[in-house]
């Protein structure tokens, strides 16, 4: 019998998936809402697959891939899924290498039936942790993922050049090449902004997205 222990701040679903991931193979050891308290039951109760949200936005905490590597740290043995809306964990401000071996990286999206999910956490438990992640990747780099999220957090050119200790030419010029690596095409006549927040928004599974309206 595989045990689950389940780190998801959307609450109802974290009831949903603690009620109906259970079946003859597997079972639910617990189902948290914040990284507190995921961290602590880790301590205590055995568990063979941890599944996290990546982006976990209750409290102050860490997100999900620093929960990931401190209990494949204490347990290496763990099999670990992170589940979670975002194409990408650099839109949350994380790298690919601080991913631990061996994750599951999967699209909440991308989940058809509840059976294709227990495929995944079979997979994560009986994985070698000697294979690196498999973790899937934005054609963009890490400073025009970086240059994305600041520019969705609603910064603008000057507070995104000081915060990344560049010139503001050097923001402009990489807000050129992200529109460029997202297909469109460098017209004025668009607002660039909206276009690269709008692909932010679509990157991270929301559909909360402003309109790329002129300028």
């Amino acid at each position: 019998m595989l045990r689950v222990l389940l780190l998801e701040d959307e609450t109802l679903l974290r009831l949903t998936l603690a009620s109906t991931l259970p079946d003859e193979t597997m079972t639910v050891v617990g189902a948290f809402e914040d990284a507190k308290s995921a961290v602590a039951a880790a301590a205590e109760t055995p568990f063979d697959v941890l599944v996290t949200d990546l982006n976990l936005t209750t409290g102050s905490g860490p997100n999900g891939i620093a929960v990931a590597t401190v209990v494949r740290r204490r347990f290496p043995e763990v099999g670990i899924v992170l589940l979670t809306s975002y194409a990408d964990p650099r839109l949350v401000g994380a790298k690919l290498s601080q991913v631990p071996d061996c994750t599951e990286y999967m699209r909440k999206q991308d989940v058809r039936d509840i059976e294709m999910l227990r495929s995944v956490i079979r997979r994560a438990a009986f994985g070698s942790v000697d294979r690196l992640a498999d973790v899937p990747a934005v054609d963009l780099t890490d400073m025009q993922i970086e240059t994305m999220r600041l520019i969705a957090q609603g910064l603008n050119n000057a507070e995104i050049a000081r915060q990344r200790v560049v010139t503001e030419r050097a923001v402009e010029q990489s807000i050129n090449r992200i529109v460029r690596s997202l297909g469109y095409d460098n017209d004025s006549s668009l607002n660039r902004r909206a276009l690269i927040i709008r692909a932010y928004y679509e990157l991270t599974g929301s559909g909360n997205a402003p309109n790329a309206t002129s300028s």
